[in-house]
């Protein structure tokens, strides 16, 4: 098992994986459900994201509940709220690498819509309004983010094993 022998924060950085591909899996599902864009049906989009963070919400509270479960039943002693030099080295490290990659989204982002309000012919995307591109990007940026920062922290705890 994935748990056996990790502490929290390794073990938080798991859950948090598996969250960000659950969540851009139901927001990605939602998003094809979608009629319209934002100007014509702002509604649908609005309660796709009310949806998506009370999903959110209910899949954190499982997924801790479960670990305080698992934790307890072991007989694990190791403090939640403790946090030592080599967890924050890496907590440090693979917030470098998340700061950069929502650097670069964001400026992915920005040029994109600049470019398709600008450019007469601009190839990419040509079917989805700058806002809707904006909005639903923002949410996979903050997805891709998540995946990142505990993508790092992982490697780096296996790293340091």
């Amino acid at each position: 098992m994935i748990f056996k022998n990790s502490n929290f924060s390794e073990q938080s950085a798991w859950i948090s994986v598996i969250f960000a591909i659950f969540i851009a899996a139901f927001y990605g599902y939602g998003m094809m459900q979608l009629e319209g864009s934002f100007s014509t049906h702002a509604e649908q989009i609005v309660w796709l994201w009310i949806e998506t963070i009370v999903v959110s919400i209910v899949f954190v509270i499982i997924a801790f509940s479960i670990l305080s479960v698992i934790k307890s039943k072991n007989g694990d002693d190791d403090e939640l709220g403790l946090i030592d030099e080599r967890d924050e080295a890496i907590e440090v490290k693979a917030t470098l690498w998340a700061y950069f990659n929502l650097h670069f989204c964001l400026t992915i982002l920005l040029v994109h819509v600049f470019c398709q309000s600008v450019i007469v012919d601009y190839p990419f995307f040509s079917n989805v309004p700058p806002v809707d591109f904006l909005i639903h990007g923002l949410m996979f940026a903050g997805l891709l983010v998540e995946l990142v920062l505990r993508a790092t922290q992982i490697y780096r705890y296996r790293k340091a094993a």
